[in-house]
């Protein structure tokens, strides 16, 4: 079965010189450690990768492009079908739902930083008081 080309030519070349590459580096590890791992791992990749040049074909390509038409059709299907559209007086009653809730949060938020405010600064000026207090009796033992 022959699949079709989904890779440019430009792209295809780059990954023919990578895969490349990264098969001599690969096969250079490997002459000075024959059991290495990594040098193995580096030839199976760069070999990968240069028949994706050559052949310019990219099935991980492939794969992502095609579940992600799927899922825009499905999800094109489904809003023209109005699986997820909402009725008008639904958006009206969530606008005014909105606009109520941020008309009313914007005012409780001023005046709850107020009182946090007012709150802060008297427990800051208890602490001072109680500070001043212990360091006077500090110095002054008697």
């Amino acid at each position: 079965m022959m699949q079709h080309t989904n890779l440019s030519e430009k792209n295809a070349f780059c990954r023919f010189a990578m895969g490349t590459s990264l098969t001599a580096f690969g096969i250079a590890k490997v002459s000075r450690n024959p059991n290495c791992t990594k040098g193995r791992l580096m030839i199976a990749l760069g070999a990968m990768k240069m028949a994706e040049g050559l052949f310019k074909y990219c099935p991980t390509k492939a794969i992502l492009s095609s579940n992600m038409q799927s899922a825009m059709n499905t999800s094109m299907q489904s809003m023209f079908n109005g699986q997820n559209s909402m009725s008008s007086e639904k958006v009206d009653q969530l606008m005014k739902d909105f606009s109520s809730a941020i008309a009313g949060n914007s005012s409780d938020t001023q005046t709850t930083a107020a009182k946090q405010s007012d709150t802060s600064t008297s427990t800051q000026n208890s602490s001072k008081n109680s500070s001043n207090s212990s360091t006077n009796k500090a110095q002054n033992p008697s």
